[in-house]
């Protein structure tokens, strides 16, 4: 209602004001100021009906207002901004004259409607012919406006234009080349032309830095930051500081990202949103737990919805679902709308619980949010509903995308298999394939596991092959796992410890706990035993299962001393079977 009245309170104000326009056209050119002023106004609001009667009234006062270029070039963004662009023309070719102004008002305008450079130079052509004098403004939108990548002779070409100009020092041109040679050519030649900027503001400075990040440049990022500092006072703002933690990615990013944090809570940048969504990034990235994480949430002043996400996702990360549901009820209550990115953070506690009810309330809210046809979330519902053990609901939540990426029949044919549907698995894998999708490594794991469990060992093997030489995937030591397991599942335990030495796999404990289970099915003893020392061997502080599995051998065989024998082994080596979890 607020809104409705604001907005008829500014038309009765602009018609009033155009009303008395005749009058005050005839008075000294102070009120064509407040003209101006009302036409700023029209492309706030984005007044069509109020921009149009001014431009009315331009054209009936021509001989007053003629010269006044700042008029004139509002009303030319006035058509831009709007979209109108087609009158924007229009009403170029017929101003009395045209300025600097007026030639980067449809030049902006253009780049913003078109990825392709070629209407916007023809723009700065005519604009050269009509002896108008170019700006950094002018050059700066020709040289950030596109995909530099896609263009690099004519990026190249301007650049040229602004040394002949005598421009390249200016601070927007300067940030425009560093950006546009980041994505060309590299950090180093964006570094020439940073240092070719005579007065680098902090904007300057920003650009740089972020630059360095962008490349993961943790060096030059420093030292960017570091001569800034030197040379503005010591100044810095939250861009900075948010741009230099995109490079903490890792473990052993942890400590450059505490120093960060530690710079700033000293000019207390630490509660403004954007650094403290950063922080929170960086944390649950690097450290393990969310105690750091926790702590900084808490101290940022106003949370959005991307620090909720990131917090949610450091729960989820680290194992922790309840606390992660608690928190977005708290932002739900708060009033906070779900984005694609927090829907695709929270499905997975459900997941870690198997909520399915609690499941599909948020699968309601997705339904009646705008992003119920956003892939990344429906391939979240799908991955919560086959963890709940609800194929029949993966596959209609499967069925009912309107697009669908390569994940998304990944976890498809993942879910089918892992729910002993092994034959339904493969016939999508190869339906996939029919329909353009390439598989990538993951998609033949789920694959080669779904043959596992279905005991289809030729498919199994044809896939592997297909793998490896029609699609140069090199296979990683889960891929030879399943086919271990694959072998085992159908007793074939021979041909799959002759396959472990043939490929080379006998440092590898995966393969070996692999046998060591097929043989623990089929009470096979003497391979069992071998297994389970190499298991022993080569992963020794985490060899519990083996132990218990060549325990349980040893009672199936009733071989109750040697069982004992082997319990007292693994009490005296320290070592605990960890307790299993059940989805139910």
């Amino acid at each position: 209602m607020v809104r409705k009245i604001a907005c008829w309170a500014h038309q009765l104000s602009a018609w009033t004001f155009c009303q008395r326009l005749p009058v005050a056209a005839h008075t000294p050119h102070g009120k064509l100021s407040d003209f101006a002023a009302s036409l700023q106004s029209f492309t706030a609001a984005g007044d069509l009906r109020g921009g149009t009667a001014a431009h009315a009234r331009i054209i009936k006062l021509h001989h007053s207002v003629s010269r006044s270029f700042s008029l004139w070039n509002k009303l030319l963004n006035f058509y831009s901004s709007i979209g109108y662009l087609h009158h924007a023309f229009l009403m170029f070719d017929e101003m009395p004259e045209r300025d600097v102004v007026s030639f980067n008002t449809l030049i902006s305008a253009r780049i913003r409607c078109s990825q392709s450079p070629h209407e916007s130079l023809h723009l700065y052509s005519r604009m050269l012919d009509e002896g108008v004098q170019p700006n950094g403004l002018t050059l700066s939108a020709l040289l950030s406006g596109y995909n530099t990548t896609n263009h690099p002779q004519i990026f190249l070409q301007i650049h040229s234009h602004a040394i002949k100009l005598g421009l390249n020092s200016d601070e927007f041109i300067g940030g425009a080349l560093v950006k546009g040679y980041e994505k060309l050519t590299g950090l180093k030649d964006a570094m020439y032309a940073f240092v070719e900027i005579t007065n680098a503001d902090i904007i300057s400075w920003n650009i740089m830095i972020n630059a360095s990040a962008q490349r993961r440049d943790k060096e030059s990022v420093v030292n960017v930051f570091c001569t800034m500092r030197l040379k503005n006072g010591g100044g810095f703002d939250s861009f900075a500081i948010t741009s230099m933690l995109k490079t903490c990615e890792e473990t052993r990013d942890l400590g450059f990202g505490v120093q960060l944090h530690g710079c700033s809570l000293k000019v207390g940048l630490d509660s403004d949103t954007p650094v403290g969504n950063a922080l929170l990034t960086m944390y649950s990235r690097c450290e393990k737990g969310v105690g750091s994480a926790l702590q900084v949430f808490v101290r940022i002043l106003k949370r959005n919805i991307i620090s909720y996400t990131a917090m949610i996702g450091a729960f989820v990360q680290s194992e922790m679902p309840k606390k992660a549901i608690a928190l977005y009820r708290e932002m739900i209550r708060e009033g906070i709308s779900e984005n694609e990115f927090c829907f695709t953070s929270v499905l997975p506690a459900f997941s870690e619980l198997s909520s399915i009810e609690l499941g599909r309330m948020v699968h309601g809210r997705i339904v009646k949010s705008e992003f119920q046809y956003d892939v990344g979330v429906f391939n979240a519902l799908m991955d919560l509903y086959f963890k709940c053990g609800s194929l029949e609901d993966a596959g209609l939540v499967f069925e009912s995308m309107n697009r669908v990426d390569r994940i998304s029949w990944t976890i498809m044919i993942c879910g089918l298999g892992q729910h002993g549907k092994g034959r339904e698995a493969i016939e999508l894998f190869s339906l996939m394939k029919e329909r353009g999708f390439v598989p990538d490594d993951v998609t033949f794991l789920g694959a080669l596991s779904a043959c596992s469990h279905g005991g289809m060992v030729n498919e199994g093997f044809q896939i592997f092959k297909s793998m490896i030489g029609e699609y140069g995937i090199e296979p990683r030591r889960e891929h030879f796992a399943c086919l271990v397991d694959l072998f085992g599942r159908v007793g074939r335990l021979e041909e799959a410890e002759r396959f472990i030495e043939e490929m080379g796999l006998e440092f590898d404990p995966l393969v070996w706990e692999t046998l060591l289970g097929a043989c623990e099915i089929y009470g096979e003893l003497d391979m069992g035993k071998r297994s389970a020392k190499k298991v022993m061997l080569l992963k020794p502080s985490r060899s519990d299962g083996a132990y218990v599995t060549l325990s349980n051998i040893y009672a199936a065989g009733k071989m109750w001393e040697d069982k004992g024998k082997l319990r007292q082994r693994l009490d005296g080596s320290g070592l605990r079977k960890e307790a299993a979890q059940s989805w139910f």
